[in-house]
């Protein structure tokens, strides 16, 4: 049989040497912590928002108010004559030869 150091035959004595330190425990992930945490807070307040009160409705009213006075009547006019465009004097059917124009 080998000899071990860590088994330790007076049970009085404690060497810490002579003992395997235990691992810690392994850390426990708060991620789904954080985001019910978030969830909570988006809740509340979008609640606040929309709980509050309303605002003034005749203050933020979207119609119109009633009209006091009757607008005039719109009677029906005839449109005036068309009038033909004054005489121009037509444009040559060749353009001269031996100049350049535009």
């Amino acid at each position: 049989m080998a000899y071990d150091p860590n088994s330790n035959p007076n049970p009085n004595l404690n060497r810490p040497d002579l003992k395997t330190p235990t691992p810690p425990p392994p850390r426990k992930n708060m991620t789904p912590w954080f985001v019910v945490a978030a969830v909570v807070v988006v809740g509340l307040v979008a609640w606040s928002l929309m709980s509050g009160p309303s605002t003034d409705p005749a203050a933020t009213s979207a119609t119109p108010p009633a009209a006091t006075e009757t607008a005039p009547a719109v009677e029906p006019t005839t449109p005036a004559p068309a009038t033909p465009p004054a005489a121009t004097t037509p444009a040559p059917a060749t353009p001269n030869s031996g100049t350049t124009q535009p």
